[in-house]
This record gives structure tokens, C-alpha cells and sequence, in this order.
């Protein structure tokens, strides 16, 4: 536990309120799959957001809502299996212009409604953005990661704004084509689509890498292999999509929160042992890791 942050947290000042700390709305949820979202949006409260919503299905809210009395919930329309509904990119569209950071796609499936909702959130480039598990499943369907340029053309950087992709080798290989096998490919693959599109990856694994445009590149050095675990790359989105919320750039969100996540990993395994690790004890230590980062 050596390893210090990419980068150093202000200190808060004394006439704090909460509306200086961001407003982050999480997107996801399904039925049977609520506990995803409920982590990544209390993971968001737990590094500092002022307030946080979770965007779920209407069938899930009151799981959801149960999980935490800190959390704010918003239903949203969804269909008889408890996954939103078409008409829940609209709405989800109409009430999130006051947000600072948007995360979306812990436990949201990959059905015409949750496609929409990824669609709608690629067009909102003025807000930051973070989209993990079927969120990235639902940018492979709409065919987004075509950023291989032709030969003949020039490289370009397309304009998709302010955008975090977390996939893990998995979820990549499916962006990419590029085998979850090949972790040397996928580091070059993501550098070009970070390129290309002008986003941050971070491609996770043992280590985790994040790209960045004009060839950034960098490795984290927390974490342990308890972590793979489910439920442990939702607490990850909710972490950056806080830091992105208090006014990060899509960079050092993404840097600082791999490397926050990765310490809360590093001391809950201490209490829990890396066989015996699950996600709720990564989100417990979260404080204590934020707070080094602060200290630092």
C-alpha cells in the first residue's frame, strides 16, 4: 500500500454545502440485478458527490431505494420484466440537465429501452459521462467502437465530449475485436479508440490501464485479485462518475478513481482476505481510501 495517487484532492472549504460537491445521476438496474446500481450509486456518495440519483426501473425502486437511506431514487417507465421501457430515454432526457456527471449501465440488461437510453446518452456531449457493463454492450450493438481509420485517411478524433468507457477485457474484446486474451492488443486498441473517438478508456484488469487522446497512457498500481468479484467494477463507475461530478476532468477522474478503488480494495482485504472479498467490502473502505488521496 506504498503506492500514492496519480493526483492530490483539495481540501473542502469551511463554508461547504452540497451543491459545491456535484450532482451525479447512476443509470442501470433490472430486476434481479438491482444490487449493481445500488453500490455504484452509493460508491458515488461515498468519495464525496453531494447528491446522487439512481435512475432505475419502476418495478426496482423500492429495492433500490431500501439499500441505502442516503440515496435519492428516480422510476422511471420500464415493461413487465423490470427493464426500462422505450419511452425511458425520454424521460431520462427531460430531468438530468442539471446533472454534472452521468454513470449508466450497472445491471441495466441490453433490451431495445436500455440501447435508447445509450443512445440519447452519446448525444448529451455537453454533461461528463461514464458507461460500463451493458452500457458498453449496448455501444457494441449501435456499432460505436468502429475507430479503426481507413489507410487512406488521416487519423481523426471524433467529437463525443466528455466520456469515460470502463470495460473489462471482456466487455473490450467486444468493443474491439481484439481477444480478452491479447492484454498487449487491447492496451494498443484502447489507446486508438481513446485516439479516435477522444475519450478515456480504462481497461480494466491486473493492472488496470487508462488511455487518454495524444497517447496518454497510464497503469495503476493498487488493487489485488480479491477484486475480481462481482459487483466490483460497479463500485469502480460510481466512483468516477463522483470525481467527474465534483468538477475532474474525464483524465484525472478516471486515474485517481482506479487508484481509489483499487486501495479500498487493498484495505478491505486486509479484514476480509482476497479469497473472501466481495464488492460491499470494497464500498465500505471507500472513505478511508478517499481519504489518503486527500492526505497525500
Amino acid at each position: 500500500m506504498t503506492s500514492h495517487p496519480p493526483l492530490r484532492l483539495d481540501p473542502r472549504p469551511n463554508d461547504a454545502h452540497k451543491g459545491l460537491f456535484g450532482r451525479v445521476f447512476l443509470v442501470g438496474g433490472s430486476r434481479g440485478m438491482t444490487g449493481s446500481i445500488a453500490m455504484s450509486s452509493l460508491a458515488a456518495l461515498r468519495v464525496g458527490a453531494g447528491l446522487v440519483t439512481a435512475a432505475v426501473p419502476d418495478r426496482c425502486l423500492e429495492t433500490v431505494a431500501a439499500y441505502h437511506p442516503c440515496l435519492m431514487t428516480r422510476p422511471m417507465s420500464d415493461d413487465e420484466a423490470g427493464r426500462f421501457s422505450l419511452e425511458a430515454a425520454e424521460e431520462l432526457v427531460s430531468f438530468i440537465a442539471s446533472a454534472t456527471a452521468i454513470a449508466a449501465g450497472p445491471g441495466m440488461t441490453v433490451d431495445p429501452g436500455s440501447l435508447r437510453i445509450v443512445e440519447r446518452l452519446l448525444g448529451l456531449k455537453s454533461i461528463p459521462r461514464v458507461l460500463d457493463a451493458d452500457a458498453l454492450n449496448a455501444l457494441a450493438e449501435l456499432g460505436w467502437p468502429a475507430f479503426k481509420a481507413k489507410e487512406t485517411e488521416s487519423p481523426r478524433i471524433s467529437d463525443d465530449g466528455p466520456l469515460v468507457v470502463t470495460p473489462h477485457p471482456g466487455e473490450f474484446e467486444r468493443l474491439s475485436g481484439v481477444s480478452s486474451r491479447d492484454r498487449n492488443g487491447q492496451i494498443e486498441a484502447a489507446q486508438q479508440m481513446a485516439d479516435f473517438h477522444g475519450v478515456v478508456v480504462v481497461l480494466k484488469g491486473g493492472p488496470t490501464v487508462v488511455t487518454a487522446p495524444q497517447q496518454k497512457i497510464w497503469t495503476n498500481e493498487t488493487g489485488n485479485p480479491g477484486m475480481a468479484t462481482a459487483g466490483s467494477g460497479d463500485v469502480l463507475t460510481g466512483v468516477i462518475g463522483s470525481l467527474l461530478g465534483q468538477g475532474l476532468s474525464p483524465w484525472d477522474a478516471a486515474r485517481l478513481g482506479v487508484w481509489v478503488h483499487g486501495l479500498a480494495g487493498d484495505l478491505a482485504s486486509v479484514h476480509r482476505s482476497q479469497p473472501g472479498l466481495v464488492a460491499a467490502d470494497i464500498l465500505e473502505a471507500l472513505p478511508e481510501a478517499i481519504a489518503r488521496a486527500a492526505a497525500a
